[in-house]
């Protein structure tokens, strides 16, 4: 496989991922905002995804409805909804010949189903989650057609790669975006409904009750994202994920598994192993996951180095 077409494919999940992400987060927010009639939680979207605050992009002044149509139909921001999509589109498009025709398919689908022109007006038209849903869907089915009908070869290691990576820096990204408030005093209702929504946009809601059985404590909300060995989009889980994938483009490509890539990987997921909330707390929240950070990057670019001749 070329470097090209495997380094489209780790980027096609990516942007699909962030985008899931992104849409979670939206339907998180606005529904908070039906309690709460207060768009603060919408700075640390919109800085999460423009590296911007809202004030340094003039939108003090806004109400959700305006929050989201900003955040997926802004085209001069590189991680609105409209870009990742197209993005991942194109992407799809170049790399035809090595994923199932269902994923082509519902992609395009959910290209021109954004481009609609009256879609953006549905939000102040219609209820903006039942917009929100069906966007859902097309990321849902996304993942239905990778893991019903793409074959188990190079193409779907890529792809499962890149998710991976993605879906772990994403929940560095949301649990960093927390120790921004350190400044700040939370009254436990506030605290409550912060960490209830990073659970729901991070799918692991029913999860976290089930596991702990208790108030959204700081310490087990912590331990749950980072450290569950069985929550899908814990940073623990997508590194095991991302080592297996690994392993097997390793033998497809008849790679020396013995390098810089699994020695990294074997390394983070060696420390992660053997690390509990405490040795967390020790360290300090904002610190270990600064650190963690920028190891996965390292292993990105290492893996950019092997895979995609970067």
């Amino acid at each position: 496989m070329l470097s090209r077409v495997a380094n489209n494919l780790y980027w096609l999940e990516r942007y699909l991922v962030r985008l899931h992400s992104l849409l979670n987060l939206i339907k998180a927010n606005y529904m908070s905002n039906l309690d709460i009639n207060d768009i603060a939680p919408w700075d640390k979207t919109v800085l999460s995804y423009t590296g911007q605050s809202i004030d340094e992009l003039g939108l003090g002044k806004k109400n959700s409805i305006d929050m989201i149509q900003f955040l997926l139909f802004d085209k001069h921001h590189f991680n609105s909804g409209i870009n990742l999509i197209q993005k991942a589109r194109q992407n799809t498009r170049s790399v035809q010949e090595h994923i199932s025709k269902e994923i082509w398919q519902n992609v395009n689908k959910f290209y021109l189903f954004v481009h609609q022109e009256n879609l953006s007006v549905k939000f102040v038209e219609q209820d903006p989650i039942s917009v929100i849903d069906e966007l859902l869907i097309f990321n849902m089915l996304h993942y239905s057609n990778e893991d019903v009908f793409q074959e188990r070869g190079n193409a779907y290691c890529f792809m499962n790669l890149g998710k991976y990576v993605e879906r772990l820096l994403q929940s560095i990204d949301f649990l960093l975006l927390r120790t921004t408030d350190n400044n700040r005093s939370f009254d436990v209702v506030e605290e409550h409904i912060y960490w209830k929504n990073l659970l729901i946009t991070l799918g692991g809601y029913q999860q976290f009750v089930k596991t702990y059985k208790s108030e959204f404590e700081y310490e087990n909300v912590i331990e749950f994202i980072v450290l569950n060995a069985f929550f899908p989009n814990s940073i623990y889980y997508c590194l095991k994920k991302i080592a297996v994938h690994v392993e097997r483009l390793n033998k497809f490509n008849q790679i020396n598994p013995i390098n810089n890539l699994s020695f990294c990987i074997d390394k983070l997921e060696r420390n992660m192993r053997y690390t509990n909330i405490k040795d967390i707390q020790t360290i300090g929240l904002e610190p270990y996951l600064d650190n963690l950070k920028s190891e996965v990057y390292a292993l990105n670019n290492e893996a950019n180095r092997i895979y995609f001749n970067f």
